[in-house]
């Protein structure tokens, strides 16, 4: 029975501070953060999250706003990246979809983004469900014969800055 426990709590790679008090920030792994206030620069505004450690981070808002996070909230968030200048990327639980899930969207826009690195492009649908109006599939068939407002069921494959990333199963 203690294993079950063991293995339940520890199998998200959640950590908690009162177990691990030195524990080091480490890709994948889930803290909680405590958000402390709501900061407005001249680029964007930014949620202060209070880690268990008593470090601060910023989340933009922007991201998230489907989210309704609130000041005094207590948030779980996976360290998505941290890069090599030591920048910690955060992406919060998404209280919406979670990796794996499954649900009818309906596509409504094509597009082309570029990755941060390469500058290379890729395109995107949009899609939207009775839950979220943010997310896209990105890896679809150049067959699909892309028709706007059709409805498809699609998997979360994963959720990137509060995004729902698809992959479509079958049109419905």
């Amino acid at each position: 029975m203690v294993l079950l426990i063991w293995f339940l709590f520890f199998s998200r790679k959640t950590y908690f501070a009162s177990l691990h008090t030195q524990m080091k920030l480490e890709e994948g792994y889930e803290f909680r953060f405590k958000v402390e206030k709501i900061i407005n620069l001249p680029d964007e505004s930014y949620y202060v999250l209070l880690s268990e450690f008593n470090k601060k981070f910023l989340l933009p808002t922007g991201f998230y706003q489907e989210y309704n996070i609130k000041v005094g909230n207590e948030i779980i968030c996976k360290i998505d990246k941290i890069n090599c200048n030591g920048k910690v990327f955060l992406e919060p639980i998404s209280p919406i979809y979670s990796a794996g899930e499954k649900d009818i969207f309906t596509l409504f826009e094509t597009g082309q983004r570029e990755t941060r690195k390469t500058k290379d492009k890729y395109s995107v649908i949009k899609a939207k469900s009775n839950k979220t109006s943010r997310a896209i599939v990105v890896n679809f068939p150049n067959t699909l014969k892309y028709l706007q407002g059709e409805n498809y069921l699609c998997e979360v494959i994963k959720i990137k800055k509060g995004e729902a990333h698809l992959k479509l199963i079958s049109k419905t």
